[in-house]
């Protein structure tokens, strides 16, 4: 039988708070994030680093951790604005996991949005990596939720929305689903505990 091998974060992975604030590589990093409106709060309540050396060098890394505590993903973000590549993830399979469970109370109102970046603005929120909804989430959703489903995706993924509005509006969850509809120069960070005045709703 062949051994899965076991996530790991990537090599030169830091904390913010074990490194100097005046430290070049940290400070870059960080600028970035506070560029996007991430707050100190948010960067300890996800344990975002960096990474000063290796592949995935130049890189904001939020690391993503199941129900039990274990590393089951993470993002790896540039802070460069010419790279090449914006996003080096790991080749685990993010269809498989619910990113960043640990921090779901399934019993209070969940947001589902695209990205993790997304998700940072908003209490409780699940991204979905993408504009689509894994198998493994839609059943942890509908078997384990037990407040309100708010999709907030972005503005040009409004049909993406409509159509998971319709899959999960049924059988135990009907009429909890709700649906925001960004404005095109709005992104949900922009929303700042103001997204009650986009829902939208939506005709059967």
């Amino acid at each position: 039988m062949q051994r899965i091998k076991k996530l790991t974060l990537p090599e030169g992975f830091t904390l913010f708070k074990e490194s100097s604030p005046v430290y070049p590589v940290r400070r870059q990093a960080y600028n970035y994030l506070m560029s996007r409106g991430i707050t100190n709060e948010i960067i300890e309540k996800y344990n975002i680093g960096f990474c000063d050396r290796g592949d995935h060098l130049g890189r904001i890394v939020v690391p993503s951790y199941d129900s039990k505590g274990e590393l089951n993903y993470y993002i790896a973000r540039s802070w460069d604005p010419n790279s090449r590549f914006k996003y080096k993830n790991p080749e685990a399979e993010k269809d498989k996991i619910i990113f960043n469970e640990r921090l779901i109370d399934w019993d209070k109102d969940i947001y589902l949005v695209e990205g993790v970046f997304d998700g940072f603005f908003l209490d409780n929120s699940i991204p979905m990596l993408g504009k689509h909804m894994s198998e493994v989430l839609f059943e942890k959703i509908y078997t384990k939720a037990k407040g309100d489903i708010i999709i907030t995706l972005d503005c040009d993924a409004w049909g993406n929305a409509v159509k998971l509005y319709r899959e999960l509006n049924g059988g135990e969850l009907y009429d909890r689903i709700k649906i925001v509809h960004l404005p095109l120069d709005k992104d949900v960070c922009d929303l700042r505990g103001k997204i009650e005045d986009f829902f939208v709703k939506i005709r059967d």
